[in-house]
This record gives structure tokens, C-alpha cells and sequence, in this order.
């Protein structure tokens, strides 16, 4: 019995991660206040993603904070790993703002949303070796797009070339992080 309790080995994984600042719904600035797009990029930094639009141009901000937890337990008998039964969990809140302004920067529309999603968990059994990740959050933690500004002269030719449609910083409407990159706007990109 010792020896099987001494053969046996465990581990725990937990992550946070945080991105961008968070946003109550009372902040959020309505058009009847007379908003402007300085006072804006004031109270909130600079935004997110921005798109232009026949009216004027759209801004928007985002916040995530996304916890993936991992437990596993496998035995490990001479230096070799015999067996591993893991399981994982993911989950993802946040908040999303969309400003519309217009020509002469003065706030036409907000939205606002709070969300708290499951993005996903997962069980596994491997024998002999240990290799899977039971949770992905990998498509969720793309650096924010203010850390990619100016690099777009660097990127591939064919997304070079998509850059007045993209969906961050171009003139084909914004998306909010999670997207699948298969479809859509990003399909022009060739990949």
C-alpha cells in the first residue's frame, strides 16, 4: 500500500489573466450627455478597436478576465509516467463598450455588455505519456491590439494588404475577442 501511495504523483494548475480595465455600467458615458471624443479617450484611454462607418467612426473597449484551473493525477513508478487521468475547467467574465461618433467627434451611440461565460473544460486519460491540455484558452489571450499598432507593415503581404478591412483598426466594422479566424473578414488574409 505504501508503495502504491508513493507511485502515485498529482499536480494542480491555476491562471489568471486580466486584460484591459474593467468598465462599470454606470461609467458608461450616454449620448445625451454631450459626450465628445476627448473626454472619452480621458475617462477611458485610448480605445481597443475602431472601425469607421458611413456616420463617423465606431471605438470600442473591452475587458477580460479568464481563470483556467487544472487537476491531474497519474502514476510515476521507476521514472516513468504509467498513467494520467486530468481535468480542467475555464472560465471567462468581462465587459465590452461600443461608442459611435460621429464626423465632428461627438458621441451618437454606446452599448454596453456583461457577460461571464464557460469557455470550456475538459477531461482526459493518457497512458504512458502526458501531453494533452485537457483546457485551451489560447484563442482568448491574443495581445490587445494597441500592442500591434504600426506593425502592419510587417505583416505578411496578403494581410498587409486586408489592412483597411481589419476587423481592429480598419473600415469593415469591429469583433470582439474569441472569433474564429477561419471566416469572415480574416479569410481575405490567406492563411
Amino acid at each position: 500500500m505504501l508503495i502504491l501511495a508513493c507511485s502515485l504523483t498529482g499536480c494542480t494548475q491555476w491562471r489568471h489573466y486580466e486584460l484591459g480595465s474593467p468598465i462599470a455600467a454606470s461609467e458608461v458615458p450616454q449620448p445625451k450627455q454631450g459626450w465628445t471624443v476627448t473626454q472619452v479617450m480621458a475617462k477611458f484611454g485610448p480605445p481597443l478597436l475602431m472601425s469607421s462607418e458611413p456616420s463617423g467612426y465606431t471605438m470600442a473597449w473591452e475587458y477580460w478576465e479568464i481563470d483556467e484551473y487544472k487537476v491531474g493525477i497519474g502514476t510515476f513508478i521507476i521514472g516513468i509516467d504509467l498513467m494520467s487521468i486530468d481535468w480542467g475547467k475555464a472560465s471567462a467574465q468581462g465587459d465590452f463598450m461600443v461608442l459611435g461618433f460621429s464626423h465632428d467627434h461627438r458621441l451618437l451611440s454606446a452599448s454596453f455588455e456583461e457577460w461571464d461565460r464557460d469557455p470550456g473544460n475538459g477531461q482526459g486519460f493518457q497512458p504512458v505519456f502526458s501531453t494533452l491540455d485537457v483546457v485551451n484558452v489560447n484563442d482568448l489571450l491574443v495581445p490587445l491590439p494597441q500592442h500591434r499598432w504600426g506593425a502592419q507593415s510587417l505583416r505578411r503581404t496578403p494581410v498587409t494588404l486586408n489592412q483597411q478591412n481589419r476587423l481592429d483598426s480598419g473600415q469593415a466594422g469591429i469583433e470582439q475577442r474569441g472569433g474564429t479566424r477561419r471566416v469572415g473578414q480574416h479569410s481575405l488574409e490567406l492563411r
